[in-house]
């Protein structure tokens, strides 16, 4: 008797570059003089953010269930195209904010920017999950006072 086992490329391949980017950042803060047993210092968030990515990767891959590729050649549409734009346009928000507004409102942008680019959100709701979310990281920032992050900055 054999066992015909089809793979799902795309959920394998985007599982294992979330595996290889959080192992990355685990071993680079690893092998960097920040963070030692004595004291993990600001080494710790890289790290719980690389061993999530690690975590999300794996649970993608059973969550996918090896299932088979539906359509290879599928056209990506316009509702694909707006989303791949609503996450670039607010990873580059992040960066550029945190740089010259601080944490808070660079939090706020890569959210409401990021949800504008799902369809079926309005601004309403980009609004309320942004205020969500800036509100979170508010509460990490200010009870956890290791981190070097300043929640404003002008100029």
């Amino acid at each position: 008797m054999r066992f015909k086992v089809s793979i799902n490329k795309r959920d394998v391949l985007a599982s294992g570059l979330l595996c290889l980017l959080g192992l990355a950042a685990v071993l680079q803060v690893s092998a960097s003089s920040v963070s030692r047993i004595s004291g993990m210092g600001a080494g710790v968030l890289p790290v719980v953010l690389g061993s999530v990515l690690m975590l999300i990767g794996i649970l993608w891959l059973f969550d996918s269930r090896l299932s088979p590729d539906e359509e290879d050649g599928i056209d990506i549409g316009v509702s694909k195209w707006r989303g791949s734009c609503g996450v670039v346009s607010g990873v580059f928000a992040f960066l550029l904010l945190s740089k010259y507004g601080g944490m808070l409102p660079a939090v706020f942008a890569l959210v409401f920017v990021t949800v504008l680019g799902d369809r079926r959100h309005s601004w309403r709701s980009a609004l309320l999950l942004a205020s969500g979310g800036t509100l979170l990281a508010g509460l990490v920032l200010a009870f956890s006072p290791g981190l070097a992050f300043s929640m404003f900055r002008w100029g």
